[in-house]
């Protein structure tokens, strides 16, 4: 699958959590897994690289990492 098709994918997920949440909460880094069948390493890289090029924000919650649109 070609990079930018999982983008869009893993974006599509965010966005709908984003708003059934109203943005207050966000996806895990295994929330991907299905999409990515990547190692963790390949996989946290990927999401970081998205993160970089501000697609994706990655945001302290209660208990983990959570991933979210990024705030405008």
């Amino acid at each position: 699958m070609e990079i930018e098709e999982l983008e869009r994918q893993i974006l599509e997920i965010v966005t709908l959590k984003h708003n059934e949440t109203g943005g207050n909460n966000g996806n895990g880094f295994g929330d991907f897994d299905h999409i990515l069948k990547m190692s963790i390493e390949d996989r946290n890289s990927f999401i970081n690289r998205m993160v970089d090029e501000k697609k994706i924000a990655i945001r302290m919650g209660p208990n983990a990492r959570m991933i979210m649109l990024p705030k405008n």
